[in-house]
């Protein structure tokens, strides 16, 4: 189970994201026809309305959310898997990261639509590399107090 501040920190990643995405992307997306549907535009216009004072940069807009919500699912993922193998935890909160990681190659290499971007490719990278850092530093971690342990019992 996530840590109370794991949890809090993955739900704020989730809903900075999304807050990002509903101010600033175009209303032309898939999502904003949804609201509307269910009759929520004239609320979020509003919203929008107010946040139209701020012009965040481009990265803010169009990749940060992906990178937010890629770390998000990472922090809500892998503690849920806490009595699973290590490389098992890894692949399933590893899995959204990567899957957007390799979605920007495919753009890049004409094999999926949509329009690649290097900074897209570092959000969704950057969440996956700290957990492969963290694993590999803890792994470190607890090779060295077992060779700790063993040296002094000998």
């Amino acid at each position: 189970m996530p840590s109370r501040p794991q949890l809090l920190i993955g739900v704020l990643l989730i809903l900075l994201g999304g807050m990002i995405y509903l101010s600033f992307r175009p209303t032309t997306l898939l999502l904003f026809h949804v609201l509307d549907g269910l009759g929520m535009m004239p609320l979020l216009t509003l919203w929008r309305d107010w946040t139209a004072q701020w012009q965040p940069a481009e990265f803010v807009v169009y990749s940060l959310p992906g990178g937010l919500w890629a770390a998000s699912y990472i922090l809500l993922t892998y503690p849920l898997l806490h009595r699973q193998q290590t490389w098992l935890r890894i692949v399933v909160a590893g899995s959204v990261p990567a899957l957007g990681f390799v979605s920007e190659l495919l753009q890049q290499w004409g094999l999926l639509p949509g329009v690649f971007d290097i900074a897209d490719l570092w959000c969704y990278g950057m969440p996956l590399l700290l957990l492969l850092f963290y694993e590999t530093i803890k792994q470190i971690s607890i090779w060295q107090i077992s060779l700790t342990a063993s040296t002094v019992s000998n």
